[in-house]
């Protein structure tokens, strides 16, 4: 299984144009539902950004490597946390790219 696969450029490529199209859909459901609950529109953001991450994969618009369910789960979660504004893209990408240098430097001592 290589992990490394999945966070690939084309990964942090796609990611900002679906948070992007996330808080656009789904401040376009809020408005249009006159939701006011901030939970609710939290809700609503992470099940717009993942309908969105799948299509996505779906469409070809993106390919992970393996295992691919991961790369999905991956760019949900990414897509997700950004759009309801939690965490911003070079911040989470910053954190995964420090995650897999201590990951590689691992492999290196074994």
């Amino acid at each position: 299984m290589d992990i490394n696969g999945i966070f690939s450029e084309a990964f942090w490529y796609i990611a900002p144009i679906l948070v992007t199209m996330t808080t656009a859909l789904a401040g376009a459901i809020n408005q249009r539902f006159h939701i006011a609950s901030g939970t609710v529109k939290q809700v609503i953001s992470w099940i717009t950004g993942s309908v969105l991450s799948v299509g996505a994969w779906f469409l070809g618009f993106i390919g992970f490597g393996e295992p691919v369910w991961l790369g999905v789960v991956c760019l949900c979660t990414v897509v997700g946390l950004s759009s309801n504004g939690f965490y911003d893209i070079a911040f989470i990408r910053n954190f995964i790219n420090t995650w897999f240098t201590k990951l590689d430097k691992t492999k290196e001592l074994h």
